[in-house]
């Protein structure tokens, strides 16, 4: 009779709470999932089970569990909404290393989906690509490159997602853009589903920025313990003393952090205080679920509960004169775009930017001649 029984009635977050485990030397903290450890996935997790919500975008740093997401996301497919997925990682090494390194031990260590999954026989040759395909009782996981535009575009399926986009080839051979090429694969299907993950990383240029101003553009802000309001917790806010020390000829940083200075209220508050203050997701545009059917979540690297204030300081001191160095600080420690600084604004452009002068000016020279000289001062690097 239990091969009659319907599915259980989970969200993506219920389903992981019950049935994940971490498995234990691949994981920070081995042993069950629990939400509540990194709150700010609940949100995500329950938009993929939302009938309203065809595509999730996640914006986030390094190490703040996007893949966990990912992977909660693909082990609740396989037990409680089977369909075939297409996971797509910039290329086909990191496919296979996710494979190995990520998804097996995740089946290892989950007892409710070790005995559904199997990788697919393949002889000869492409034996060894057997890591890129697993079946399921009603669907199929398939992971491979961006690079790839016959992988991207050969059968239809139900789920996409895509991890690292903004690391993503620029075109699938000579296909197009890898994204829209693995969109397309979904048409046949009703109840499709798209997830896209990647640390951000130049401004302008960046497809999960882009693919985040189509949703909700929501981001974590966290109430202020001293006004009650809700801010993002940003790096311009962290009150910080850092001094530079030379050791053996190389200059190592002292960073003291006092806290967080509310844009609200102008009061300081302790680290651990506003990590422990309660924190939600408030959506710029909240009408992208009725228009685009996205919800796009924005996080700042400073809400991880694994990473400390000091240690993503004294990241900033040491890269601060490398623009290589702090592009990937702002990248992966902070989970902000880096500006390209070298653009040149034309004769337009500039034009834009006149101010014409008050009537009432305090200027030399007759009532109403305007003024006499014009200055320019020019910063160059």
């Amino acid at each position: 009779m239990s091969l009659w029984l319907p599915p259980e009635d989970l969200s993506v977050d219920q389903w992981a709470d019950k049935y994940r485990r971490l498995a234990g030397g691949l994981s920070a903290e081995a042993g069950q999932w629990r939400t509540d450890r990194t709150p700010y996935m609940r949100e995500p997790m329950c938009a993929f089970s939302d009938p309203n919500i065809e595509e999730i975008v996640f914006v986030a740093p390094s190490q703040v569990g996007k893949s966990e997401l990912e992977l909660n996301i693909i082990a609740y497919i396989i037990d409680q909404d089977p369909g075939t997925i297409l996971y797509v990682q910039p290329r086909k090494e990191d496919a296979m290393s996710f494979s190995r390194l990520r998804v097996a031990p995740m089946l290892k260590a989950c007892d409710k989906i070790r005995d559904k999954v199997r990788d697919v026989e393949k002889k000869g040759r492409g034996a060894t690509s057997t890591v890129l395909q697993k079946s399921f009782p009603g669907g199929m996981l398939t992971l491979v490159g961006s690079n790839s535009a016959s992988d991207l575009s050969s059968q239809p399926v139900r789920y996409v997602i895509g991890d690292e986009l903004d690391r993503f080839a620029t075109s699938a051979g000579r296909d197009g853009e890898p994204w829209e090429l693995a969109k397309r694969r979904q048409n046949t299907f009703y109840n499709r589903k798209r997830v896209a993950v990647s640390t951000p990383t130049i401004k302008g240029a960046s497809q999960i920025e882009f693919l985040y101003t189509q949703g909700t553009r929501e981001r974590w802000k966290t109430r202020c313990p001293r006004c009650g309001e809700y801010h993002e917790v940003r790096f311009d806010d962290i009150q910080f003393k850092a001094k530079p020390k030379r050791i053996a000829g190389k200059e190592s940083w002292y960073v003291d952090v006092t806290g967080w200075k509310c844009p609200g209220c102008g009061e300081v508050s302790e680290e651990q205080e506003v990590k422990k203050s309660d924190s939600r997701w408030e959506a710029e545009n909240p009408d992208a679920i009725r228009n685009n059917r996205c919800r796009s979540f924005w996080l700042g690297g400073f809400a991880s509960p694994w990473r400390p204030w000091k240690d993503i300081i004294q990241n900033f001191c040491k890269a601060k004169k490398d623009p290589e160095r702090l592009k990937v600080w702002k990248n992966t420690d902070v989970g902000d775009l880096w500006e390209e600084r070298n653009t040149v604004a034309d004769e337009t452009e500039l034009l834009k930017r006149a101010e014409k002068y008050p009537e009432n000016a305090d200027l030399p020279g007759e009532p109403g001649c305007g003024p006499l000289i014009l200055t320019c001062g020019v910063d160059f690097q």
